[in-house]
């Protein structure tokens, strides 16, 4: 088993303390990033707050991370992205496909999901913006989250071939139930899940993927001479 750690320039992007579930989606109302933070207490989370004032405050966080896999040139036979939780776990996320623009992570970098689809009006908080069946899915559902360790995200096939196949993986972690079916947080929901990135002292906490090649079965190519059967 192999071990490739996080690029340092993972991080969240957020739309945070928007007055609609459609702003804080879309990133209509303002976005917010870094690529510089070691924690994130909300790293992943789209959840529903009391606005100062009176009324509602929706808030949506994603984060981006990409792998360095230039390195790997045969089939991989598992993967597993390592994601050290921290502070809050209530709730599911999902690893899609990201792009290289995250590379160097700003608030553009909000939808930088491959497939996404942010056309006029996807947005309505009753399913009408579900992104599943565009997105490219690199996990099934995390249901579970750990904050005092590691939590474990099998990688699917897709995963496997696009680190055997190009030279950098791209992964954004968003919340499931919410964010990616389009389905409007009710009540003062709080559906958020905190990690660590890499700019955390040391690699003790660092985001990771661990993976498996393939064995290579050698061709039998023995020649027999001068033999008589």
């Amino acid at each position: 088993m192999a071990t490739i750690y996080a690029d340092s320039s993972d991080g969240w992007v957020r739309s945070f303390n928007q007055s609609s579930w459609y702003n804080a989606r879309t990133g209509a109302g303002g976005l917010g990033s870094t690529s510089t933070a070691s924690i994130a207490v909300v790293g992943v989370g789209a959840y529903k707050t009391s606005a100062r004032g009176g009324g509602s405050a929706y808030h949506v966080y994603r984060s981006f991370l990409s792998f360095d896999t230039s390195g790997i040139s045969t089939d991989v036979s598992s993967a597993s992205l390592k994601i050290r939780g921290v502070s809050l776990s209530t709730g599911d996320l999902i690893a899609l496909k990201s792009n290289s623009d995250i590379e160097s992570l700003g608030t553009a970098d909000f939808d930088a999901i491959e497939g996404w689809s942010t056309g006029i009006g996807s947005t309505n908080g009753s399913g009408g913006g579900d992104n599943e069946s565009n997105v490219t899915e690199y996990s099934s559902e995390v249901t579970t989250w750990d904050v005092l360790d590691y939590n474990t995200i099998t990688l699917n096939a897709q995963a496997l071939a696009d680190m055997r196949d190009n030279d950098k993986v791209y992964i954004v972690l968003i919340n499931y139930d919410y964010d990616l079916k389009d389905v409007a947080p009710t009540g003062f929901s709080d559906n958020r899940n905190g990690l660590f990135f890499t700019e955390y002292t040391g690699t003790s906490r660092d985001p990771y993927i661990d993976y498996t090649l393939a064995e290579v079965t050698a061709t039998d190519n023995s020649v027999f001479f001068g033999t008589n059967f």
